[in-house]
């Protein structure tokens, strides 16, 4: 079985697991329609012998309705075998069986074509519509095995067309025309048919693999923080009504920042590995001596793992958290050299510390932070005075109320280039806030306080309206092909004037909506509630792009249905390519079938010219990154669209390096 996936622009190993995958669905296929292909073919059996009964002789006939049973019999017994040994027998070995059992019950109707009655007419006339019938069941039972179909339909039909032309009169040499054009038409059918069922599980398995790599660590294939909420939900449902706990603890290795820098990530990537291995081998090691208890184990961070332990007894809690410590007892050995690493835990317990996912998750890390100040083999319980920090908080969540009257923000620009072109074809704006006392504040630490708050409207609002106004003037200045992109909250789409804040921004700034792109999330485009919201939005002629594609819980399906322009891999997946082969797999992937789809990739977090060159092979449409440019501010980025000009004849590395050199 060919699956020619070449033209898909991904992977040797992907092509060889999705053609292993594909082949046992078409197996699968194929053997789920033995049974009703029985249940069907022994009333029709019994109709052909009352049929042929008295007009036809006797002893043939009984011979031939004999051996069609034991046909059917022994199409029955493998399908019987298939469903309890399918696993114990190679996927060949289940095909040519499959194929014999096919072939031989073919082969004796197209015997029973000679059967036929040639003393009355209407018993043929039967016959004849009967034979019709049943030749479809075989072009739909071999779908997926095209071989297959034309042999069995030829034993089926080429004896009725040898049968009708020795007959040699006009209706039966009419008959036996029609036969020919029939056999035609039912493998032409076949082949098209197993053409898109091909074609359909490609695209199911391919788009599996995504969701897959999407929820899991690409480094030790442990679940990672998207499924850890649904472990919890179910955790907390089956200890509610008990006088059980659950624990929910962050275990975080230290100092993993020195290996790394120290060793290389090469080190700290082998590390982790082999900590998830332990913590792996702990946990069956645990469950064999109290099958109580069961441990969930996921990975939140490059160097954190959450683990979720359930039911406990308060008393016992603290004993069974710290043995966790045991996985760290022996060395970890890098090129000879045994390195000892430590780690901190913080837990908090269900319901005493949170009644709801966010707040345990939230006090687990407060609580590990607090227990890394100590250093070493640290436990720490949560309790209220871990958030004595609370007051920072919200005089930060004061300050950035009055953030936006003083002109205290600003939008940087980081440009999004066009491999195609080898040009900047358009930016991103990003939000920078500029403290008068504290200087700039990461967005990691002011972005969710803005949009737990709702601040995220109005400043969303300002940052849409700056951007325009900014890419206007940058079109004054000749460089009017470009297209800003703009990050959308989820508070911002469910407002109900949305729609209104757009036209009024692109009214005022006289700014084009073919250059606005406007960018959401993998979870807010899933919600029904701004279903006709995206549908206005792409009727106003704007673009529509997912950000962090890949990190969210979405399928296809909603690609189509919204007319999105473009997808934006996370950099979490390119982080590692090309030497992680998971992470080659994961962006191949997307590649593909956002190609197939007929949809732009940009890659975020390109950072070095080996991820360059790799996304340019396989066709990735735009690059963002540290590679090209860090945001900058307006000026900044003024300069590198007059660099950028002045380079865009050189080829692409080249012109980057060059532009490093001068910058």
């Amino acid at each position: 079985m060919e699956i020619v996936v070449n033209d898909r622009q991904i992977s040797a190993e992907e092509k060889a697991q999705v053609s292993r995958q594909v082949k046992a669905e078409l197996i699968e296929h194929l053997y789920q329609g033995c049974l009703p292909g029985t249940i069907v073919g022994i009333p029709l059996g019994i109709a052909f012998f009352v049929d042929f009964y008295k007009h036809t002789p006797f002893y043939p006939l009984v011979a031939w309705y004999v051996v069609y049973n034991l046909g059917l019999f022994s199409l029955t017994a493998l399908f019987f075998a298939y469903s309890r040994y399918k696993n114990k027998i190679s996927l060949d070995a289940w095909l040519l069986a499959y194929s014999i059992n096919m072939s031989i019950c073919a082969s004796l109707w197209g015997v029973c074509i000679f059967l036929i009655p040639t003393d009355n007419v209407l018993r043929q006339y039967i016959a004849f519509i009967a034979f019709f019938l049943l030749t479809p069941g075989y072009a739909t039972g071999t779908i997926g095995q095209f071989r297959l179909c034309v042999i069995t339909l030829s034993l089926i039909i080429v004896p009725f067309i040898v049968w009708s032309l020795l007959k040699w009169s006009f209706f039966y040499n009419m008959l036996a025309g029609l036969a020919v054009m029939y056999l035609g038409f039912l493998c032409s059918i076949n082949k098209r048919s197993t053409q898109w069922f091909i074609d359909s599980l490609k695209l199911k398995l391919e788009n599996a693999l995504v969701s897959y790599q999407a929820n899991h660590d690409l480094l030790t294939d442990l679940p990672n923080q998207r499924l850890l909420p649904q472990y919890i939900e179910s955790a907390i449902y089956a200890v509610k009504k008990t006088e059980d706990i659950l624990a929910i603890t962050c275990f975080s290795l230290n100092r993993m920042e020195v290996i790394n820098d120290s060793l290389g990530l090469s080190a700290g990537n082998f590390i982790i590995q082999h900590v998830a291995e332990r913590l792996q081998n702990f946990v069956t090691q645990a469950i064999e001596t109290d099958v109580n208890t069961h441990y969930v184990i996921t990975i939140s961070r490059k160097d954190t793992f959450n683990i979720l332990i359930t039911p406990l007894h308060a008393d016992e809690a603290e004993n069974k958290i710290r043995a966790l410590f045991s996985v760290l007892d022996e060395p970890f050995y890098l090129e000879k050299k045994g390195v000892k690493l430590t780690a901190s835990i913080g837990v908090s317990l269900y319901p005493k510390d949170g009644e709801n996912i966010q707040a345990l998750l939230a006090n687990a890390d407060a609580a590990m932070l607090k227990a890394k100040q100590f250093g070493g083999n640290c436990l720490e319980f949560y309790s209220a005075e871990i958030n004595a920090q609370v007051p920072k908080q919200l005089q930060l969540e004061t300050d950035l109320h009055a953030a936006l009257k003083n002109n205290e923000f600003e939008v940087y620009y980081q440009p999004l280039i066009d491999l195609k072109i080898n040009q900047i074809a358009g930016m991103e704006a990003l939000l920078r806030w500029k403290h008068p006392q504290q200087g700039y504040i990461s967005p990691v630490n002011f972005i969710p306080l803005a949009e737990e708050t709702g601040l995220i409207v109005p400043i969303g609002e300002w940052v849409l309206r700056e951007a325009c106004a900014q890419a206007r003037i940058w079109h004054q200045m000749g460089f009017t092909t470009l297209k800003v992109a703009v990050n959308l909250a989820e508070k911002q789409l469910r407002q109900k004037n949305f729609i209104g804040t757009i036209d009024r921004i692109l009214t005022m700034t006289d700014f084009s909506p073919r250059f606005l792109e406007l960018e959401i999330t993998e979870t807010a485009i899933l919600d029904e509630a701004i279903t006709s919201l995206l549908k206005e939005i792409k009727a106003r002629g704007l673009s529509l792009s997912v950000d962090d594609f890949g990190t969210g819980y979405s399928g296809l399906s909603y690609l189509k249905r919204f007319s999105i322009d473009k997808l934006k891999i996370d950099q979490s997946f390119v982080r590692d390519i090309p030497a992680n082969t998971n992470s080659v797999t994961i962006v191949s992937a997307i590649i593909a079938m956002a190609k197939e789809l007929g949809i732009n990739v940009l890659a975020e977090g390109v950072e070095t010219v080996d991820q360059l060159e790799f996304l340019r092979k396989k066709g990735c449409n735009y690059i963002q990154g540290y590679y090209f440019s860090k945001p900058v501010d307006v000026a900044g980025f003024t300069q590198l669209l007059l660099r950028s000009r002045e380079l865009a004849s050189a080829p692409i590395s080249e012109s980057f390096v060059t532009f490093k050199e001068r910058k």
